[in-house]
């Protein structure tokens, strides 16, 4: 690629100084290079949440292109850093739970990091090892110049998802910066447990009992639960809204709070079901 592509996924924050300290290291290795930031905004220590945007925020770009996610970046024997090729892209992580749940047996290529920090203190790995390896990537450099394979990622345990023939019970994945809730459920996967029955969704003490196409299905100037509504987001997880409002604030949504969902058949008159 003549013009390399690294993103960013971070949990530093946009108060400090960091994401220009680590463009300035990327800038000065890869001639030519294009850092985009995916997000500065996870909370730290919040595996689940970083899982959720490196899913949804990252795939699309073209192959090629090198993913530094910093999240938590405490290395450790149980924790190492590693490097993933997954469709022809690569992502320079921790193995801390989030390369089993976003790449699972499927990852082409994984390898255990095995090059020189630039610091002899070990606290910014981002900056003082993870650019060294995205420099080496544009390079040329292949996985087997990195590291040793690795066969298998550190288990990721998720938070609990129920699923039984009546209910599902899942959970608020990410809430963005207009209050708008994903579920950890996408439309494709809601739709074929769902099987064509009608459902009720609860979330705190509002219902919702159909899934809504637009914003704008719902009235504009009345106040209250009527401008709730339960939508698919461009994610395509299915997302709880609110028209002109948040729906984080009106309801007091918390990230992974529990939402249960109920399905049923509805009985046709004049036959027997």
């Amino acid at each position: 690629m003549e013009s390399p592509i690294v993103t960013l996924t971070t949990d530093w924050g946009y108060h400090d100084f960091f994401a220009g300290m680590v463009k300035g290291k990327l800038y000065s290795y890869i001639p030519n290079v294009r850092v985009v930031d995916i997000t500065h905004g996870l909370e730290p220590f919040q595996i689940a949440k970083a899982i959720f945007v490196v899913k949804n925020a990252c795939m699309g770009f073209p192959e090629g292109t090198i993913h530094i996610i910093d999240n938590n970046s405490s290395q450790s024997l149980e924790n190492p850093f590693v490097v993933v090729k997954f469709r022809g892209q690569y992502y320079i992580c921790i193995d801390n739970g989030l390369p089993k749940a976003v790449f699972g047996s499927e990852a082409e290529e994984a390898v255990l990091v095995d090059v020189h920090d630039e610091s002899s203190f070990h606290t910014f790995a981002a900056n003082d090892l993870f650019c060294k390896v995205a420099a080496m990537l544009a390079h040329g450099a292949t996985l087997a110049d990195i590291g040793n394979p690795i066969e298998e990622f550190c288990q990721y345990t998720p938070i609990n998802t129920l699923i039984t023939d009546e209910m599902i019970k899942v959970y608020v994945a990410y809430i963005d910066s207009y209050g708008n809730a994903d579920l950890n459920i996408t439309y494709e996967e809601f739709d074929k447990l769902c099987a064509q029955r009608d459902f009720i969704m609860y979330v705190r003490d509002a219902v919702f009992e159909r899934i809504v196409h637009n914003y704008i299905d719902v009235p504009k100037d009345s106040r209250g639960r009527d401008r709730l509504l339960l939508t698919v987001s461009s994610t395509g997880h299915l997302q709880i809204a609110m028209r002109e409002a948040s729906a984080q604030q009106f309801l007091g949504l918390q990230l992974f709070e529990s939402v249960i969902i109920k399905f049923w058949k509805k009985k046709q008159m004049g036959k027997q079901i």
